[in-house]
C-alpha cells in the first residue's frame, strides 16, 4: 500500500486527513469528504493507460481483469496493492440498447443505451462502490463494517465482509426491506438489526455510531464508495470510443449515484481522457415520495440552471414519506445532498420528479421490451421521459439509463404488474388449455 497517495478532503472547509486510519468520514465543520489522488497521470501517458485498460477489458485471471471496477484501478484507489483488494468480479455485463418500444415511449429519438448494474453479485449497482470500500478497510485492518439500508447496500456490505472475512452489522428499517434482500444478508452471515423507523432513522444510528468511533461505516458517507462507483462513467467513456454521452439518467435516493458519476466525468475530463469542454448531463429522478432535492431544485432554477448556493439555502429533508414502491430510493434526508448540488450543477443537470403511477408504468415498458429493471430504474427512465418533454435532452441524444438493481429483488413489485395474466385450467386435459389460450 502506498497511502500517501490518496487523502481526504473536506469538501466545505478544505481541511485533508489520511484516507486510511479513520472511521470518521464528516468533517468537524459537517462538510463530507472526497477522496483525492496523487495520479501520477501525464498528458503523454493517456495513450498508453488507454490501450491498457482495453487489453483489461479482456476477462482474465488478474484482479484487474476480473473486475471492470479495477480494471480502472489508476483511477479508482492508485494507493491500494493489488494483494489488498477485495472484488467478486463486478462490472462484468454488457452496455445494452434500449428496446424500441421504450425508445418510443420516452421520446425524442434518443440513442438509448442501459447500464444493467443489476447483473452483479448481489444484484446492485451498490457492489462498484463496494468493492473499493470494503478494501480499503480491509487494508486498514477493519474487523467489523456497517451500514443502514433500504436492502441493496446491506446486501453488498454482508457479501464483501464475507469475503474480507469482516463481520458485518446491518441496521435496516423494520417492515421497508423484501424478503430477498433479507435472504442475501442471511446467507452471507450478517448480524441485522430492526429499527422502528425509515431508512433517514437507520442511516442517523449508522453516523452516530462512526462519529464515536465504535464502527466503519460502509454507506455512502464513507468517500471510497463513490470512487468504485466511478467506474460507471469510465466503463461507458471507454464503450463510446473515450467520449462522454449527451446525458446519464439515474434514479436519486441517498446520492451516492448521481455523485459518483459527476466526479466521474470531472476526473476524465481534468485527466485529459475525454474532451474538456464536453457537456454530459446528470438527469437524476425521486419519487413523488421522497424528493427534497427535487422540490428545492424547481424552486431556484430558471431555465434548467441553478445557483448551488441558493440550491443549498432551498434545500430541507423530507420528514413525511409517500408510500412508493421505489423502496430503495425511499429517502427523504439524502447524506450525499451537498455532493449532488456540485455535481448537478458542474454537469449542467436537473433534478426532476417521477409521478408513482408513471415510474410504474416505466417499469412496465422495461419489461414488455424484454428487460427486467428494479422500479428504481423506472423511476429513472419516467425521469428522462419528463426531461425530453421539458426540453432538458435534445432529440436524437444519446443517453445511458442507469439501471441500479436487477427486478428479483422486488418479486411483489413484477407479480402485481401481472395478476390478470393468470388464468387457471378446470382439468389437466391439453383441451382446456387449449380453450384458455384460444386455439
Amino acid at each position: 500500500m502506498k497511502p500517501e497517495l490518496s487523502w481526504l478532503r473536506c469538501m466545505r472547509c478544505h481541511t485533508t486527513q489520511p484516507l486510511y486510519g479513520t472511521t470518521k468520514f464528516v468533517c468537524q465543520c459537517g462538510g463530507l469528504y472526497d477522496v483525492e489522488h496523487d495520479f501520477g497521470i501525464r498528458p503523454a501517458d493517456v495513450p498508453r493507460l488507454k490501450q491498457v485498460f482495453r487489453a483489461r477489458a479482456l476477462q482474465g485471471k488478474d484482479v484487474k481483469t476480473r473486475s471492470r471496477v479495477w480494471g480502472f484501478k489508476e483511477f479508482i484507489m492508485p494507493s491500494l496493492d493489488d494483494s489488498e483488494i477485495i472484488s467478486l468480479g463486478e462490472g462484468v455485463y454488457s452496455l445494452q440498447p434500449a428496446g424500441h418500444s421504450v425508445v418510443k415511449w420516452v421520446g425524442g429519438h434518443l440513442n438509448l443505451w442501459i447500464i444493467p448494474e443489476g447483473q452483479t453479485q448481489t444484484g446492485s449497482f451498490k457492489d462498484h462502490g463496494g468493492t473499493v470500500a470494503v478494501s480499503v478497510a480491509h487494508a486498514f485492518g477493519i474487523q467489523t463494517i456497517a451500514c443502514a439500508s433500504t436492502g441493496d447496500t446491506s446486501a453488498m456490505a454482508a457479501a464483501y465482509a464475507a469475503a474480507a472475512g469482516m463481520d458485518c452489522v446491518v441496521v435496516l428499517p423494520q417492515g421497508q426491506v423484501t424478503n430477498v434482500q433479507i435472504a442475501q444478508l442471511h446467507a452471507h452471515g450478517a448480524r441485522i438489526i430492526m429499527v422502528p423507523g425509515s431508512f433517514d432513522d437507520c442511516m442517523k444510528i449508522v453516523k452516530e455510531l462512526a462519529a464515536m468511533g465504535h464502527v466503519f461505516p460502509i454507506n455512502s458517507i464513507n468517500p471510497a464508495r463513490i470512487e468504485g462507483h466511478m467506474s460507471t462513467v469510465f466503463m461507458t467513456a471507454q464503450f463510446l470510443g473515450w467520449r462522454l454521452p449527451d446525458a446519464f439518467a439515474v434514479p436519486l435516493g441517498n446520492g451516492s449515484n448521481t455523485s459518483s458519476i459527476g466526479k466521474g466525468i470531472r476526473t476524465l475530463q481534468d485527466l485529459g481522457f475525454v474532451d474538456k469542454e464536453s457537456v454530459c448531463k446528470i438527469i437524476a429522478t425521486q419519487s413523488e415520495a421522497s424528493n427534497p432535492l427535487a422540490t428545492s431544485w424547481q424552486k431556484c432554477q430558471v431555465d434548467g440552471m441553478v445557483n448551488a448556493a441558493e440550491w443549498l439555502e432551498q434545500f430541507h429533508p423530507q420528514t413525511k414519506l409517500g408510500q412508493t414502491v421505489a423502496t430503495a430510493a425511499r429517502i427523504g434526508d439524502p447524506v450525499s445532498y451537498e455532493k449532488v448540488v456540485r455535481e448537478i450543477c458542474a454537469s449542467r443537470g436537473v433534478v426532476l420528479t417521477a409521478a408513482e403511477q408513471e415510474l410504474i408504468e416505466a417499469t412496465k415498458v422495461l419489461g414488455a421490451s424484454g428487460f427486467s429493471g428494479c422500479p428504481q430504474t423506472g423511476q429513472a427512465l419516467a425521469g428522462l421521459r419528463r426531461a425530453v418533454k421539458d426540453g432538458y435532452i435534445r432529440p436524437g441524444a444519446t443517453v445511458f439509463l442507469v439501471s441500479t438493481a436487477t427486478s428479483l429483488k422486488f418479486p411483489d413489485v413484477a407479480t402485481s404488474f401481472g395478476g390478470s395474466l393468470v388464468q387457471t385450467s378446470s382439468s389437466t386435459e391439453t383441451s382446456a388449455v387449449a380453450k384458455l389460450i384460444g386455439v
